[in-house]
């Protein structure tokens, strides 16, 4: 044998935690999903918070937030209105 192989080693066992498993895409009604936009475009408003209180990743509101302000549903406020 050679020196070595004669040498001790040690060996260091890792475990891990099981990966979770991915959650169901949960499906928003379009009047929630008009609601929490709406809320989101409030002067002011904080869209993470908003998103998390909602139980939303704060990207997917951002999402919405985008298609709703391009589609037309919905436009920002403008100066103007922010005091009616």
């Amino acid at each position: 044998m050679s020196d070595s192989m004669k040498q001790s080693r040690t060996f260091e066992i890792l475990t891990a935690e099981p990966v979770r498993t991915r959650r169901k895409p949960r499906d928003w009604p379009d009047d929630e999903k008009t609601r929490i936009v709406a809320a989101s475009l409030q002067p002011g408003a904080n869209v993470s918070a908003i998103a998390r209180s909602e139980g939303l990743d704060p990207s997917q509101l951002y999402g919405w937030r985008r298609k709703a302000l391009a589609s037309g549903t919905i436009a920002p406020l403008s100066a103007g209105m922010e005091s009616s």
